[in-house]
């Protein structure tokens, strides 16, 4: 099948560029943000996060239960809703690093709160992330602080949590088809937006084959998905996405971006924020690479906005002073 024989001109939408201007607005934000100490932004961010996580679960309770409609808080759209707070679960659990039993006690409520708001938005691409990054922090950070009799209690406790979250959410009968799909069943067994994806991904994946160096440009990108019989805006997939965009150029630019906050704070100096840093670049991460699984991953005014503010604290934080030197000095 020949793919794009309709396709607009490189500058006849070049107006979708715009919205990348936003990137560079990082750059004053970094410069105002630089004097402010690295301790004082690693230890804000993680409690905004779960306040933040905490605040908006009465608003997705009432949205699921008493309108009886898929959470999104406010956002417009549920997937994005999920995303936000896949990133809050993830990132109040930073706060278990703390000293204070009262900061502990807040990352989990907002560990849970956020956790629970992504079940009542009903996205199940983004119901794995919160346990992923509790994963992380009990192997990598809480390890050698926890007997193994704890770490079970807290396994379990997370279980009945995730399975009370499911049911009491409605989100059951979205994950029956992930079953379905391991055992091998047919498009039968599958919801429309699972079977709809899975055809729209086999087509994208066709048409990268026939152009895999440039890709067909962001500019036909929804004309291409036309020819696919579909009417939507992106792929379902931000890695597809990417390749049919720009080839394997633009998912090598992609991953450089995505995977960015995790390098610059691996690389960071070795200070006593290297552990907080080091798990909200994690949770950060995380979170767009699982996402981007079943959705894209920038493109989006709240997607590219949160990652750029996580990702600038990050980078500050990461970023040795001239300060430092002279208090350091004197």
């Amino acid at each position: 099948m020949n793919f794009g024989q309709n396709f607009a001109s490189p500058l006849s939408e070049i107006r979708k560029l715009a919205p990348q201007i936003l990137f560079l607005g990082a750059i004053p934000v970094m410069m105002r943000l630089s004097l402010t100490s690295p301790d004082v932004l690693l230890r804000s961010a993680p409690r905004a996060a779960a306040i933040g996580a905490i605040l908006v679960l009465p608003l997705a309770a009432f949205q699921a239960f008493i309108l009886g409609e898929r959470a999104e808080g406010g956002s417009g759209n549920a997937i994005p809703f999920a995303l936000t707070c896949a990133f809050l679960s993830v990132a109040s659990l930073v706060l278990l690093l703390e000293q204070d039993r009262r900061v502990r006690l807040l990352g989990i409520l907002g560990f849970l709160s956020g956790y629970l708001c992504i079940f009542l938005s009903q996205t199940k691409g983004m119901m794995p992330v919160p346990l992923l990054g509790l994963a992380l922090v009990l192997v990598g950070h809480l390890r050698h602080k926890l007997r193994l009799s704890q770490i079970v209690m807290i396994v379990l406790a997370v279980c009945v949590f995730v399975a009370v979250g499911i049911f009491a959410s409605g989100s059951y009968h979205r994950l029956t088809e992930v079953t379905a799909l391991a055992g091998g069943a047919g498009d039968a067994a599958l919801s429309r937006s699972t079977s709809i994806r899975l055809d729209l991904w086999q087509k994208a994946l066709a048409a990268f084959l026939q152009d895999p160096i440039s890709g067909y440009g962001l500019q036909n990108r929804r004309a291409l998905i036309q020819e696919f019989g579909y009417g939507y805006s992106h792929l379902h997939n931000g890695y597809i996405t990417a390749l049919v965009d720009n080839g394997v150029v633009g998912l090598l630019g992609l991953v450089l971006l995505l995977f960015a906050p995790v390098y610059i704070a691996w690389k960071a100096p070795n200070d006593a924020m290297r552990e907080p840093r080091l798990l909200l670049a994690l949770a950060l991460v995380l979170t767009y690479a699982f996402g981007g699984l079943s959705n894209f991953i920038f493109g989006h005014d709240i997607y590219d906005a949160l990652f750029l503010w996580g990702g600038t604290i990050i980078a500050v934080s990461a970023t040795p002073k001239v300060s430092d030197d002279v208090e350091g000095s004197a």
